[in-house]
């Protein structure tokens, strides 16, 4: 388990919920995050600048601006060295991921090469995370985060 000074590293769904305040899990992430160093974890910094960028308004953002998101929020985010993806497509064939799933090992994988905590509303990636063997923080309602 991470320790109050270790960031934490959140997958895109966290992420998205951290910075829209009208998300229903806003609140609940921000006491999860509240305090701790932040970043991205590997693939969600592509999955987030493409979720706010073709987002409704008003939460759609020009890429410059989730440029500067990532920049300022998450300076923490980490991404995978090519010597971390060499084993990927082996470990994902051997839990059997499939489909969007594997996007869910990219970021799965990251927190895990970097030993940190990953946090994430998404209860179906919660199995994929399990079964790579990463640390994670699953929020969703605000009893999660009290």
């Amino acid at each position: 388990m991470s320790t109050e000074c270790e960031p934490l590293l959140l997958d895109t769904n966290a992420a998205i919920a951290l910075v829209d305040a009208g998300h229903a899990l806003h609140q609940a992430v921000s006491r999860v995050v509240r305090g701790r160093p932040l970043g991205l974890a590997g693939h969600a910094a592509f999955e987030f600048m493409r979720g706010l960028t073709i987002a409704p308004w008003p939460v759609r953002r020009a890429p410059a601006a989730v440029r500067r998101l990532i920049e300022v929020n998450f300076p923490e985010t980490r991404f995978l060295e090519a010597r971390d993806q060499a084993q990927l497509v082996a470990d994902f064939a051997s839990i059997g991921l499939i489909g969007g799933a594997v996007y869910d090992g990219l970021v799965a994988a990251c927190a895990r090469a970097h030993g940190l905590t990953l946090v994430t509303c998404d209860k179906r990636a919660q199995s994929r995370y399990e079964a790579l063997g990463v640390d994670y923080i699953l929020v969703t309602d605000a009893a999660t985060a009290s």
